[in-house]
């Protein structure tokens, strides 16, 4: 079975797309952060068990280099929304992560297919 990580997969999009990931047979894993006031009361109770789930911050390559062991395909929908000008954070989540993520899978020659 193909394993696909959901950065985000908490989140609205996010906890949406593993539905269906999960609906038409793949393994999937979850790798958010859980970020105040999105989620003040911890893990949703929405979240799917039998998706796995890795809470953590995708701007940690150590997180993101074990979100990433025996993945398929990524789906990176982790971003920083807030109301405030916290203009750095919203780089570093929205945009720095990415290249993380790119980084790693070069770095380690991981066979992410897409």
């Amino acid at each position: 079975m193909e394993k696909v990580l959901v950065t985000g997969g908490a989140g609205f999009i996010g906890s949406h797309t593993v539905d269906r990931l999960l609906k038409i047979g793949y393994d999937v894993r979850i790798l958010d952060n859980l970020q105040k006031p999105v989620h003040l009361k911890g893990k949703p109770s929405y979240l799917p068990a039998e998706a796995e789930f890795i809470l953590g911050d995708v701007r940690e390559r150590d997180t993101i280099e074990k979100a990433l062991e025996g993945i398929d395909y990524v789906f990176h929908l982790a971003a920083y929304q807030d109301y405030l000008p916290d203009f750095s954070t919203f780089f570093h989540v929205n945009s720095v992560s990415t290249a993380l993520i790119y980084e790693i899978a070069v770095a380690k020659n991981l066979p992410i297919k897409k």
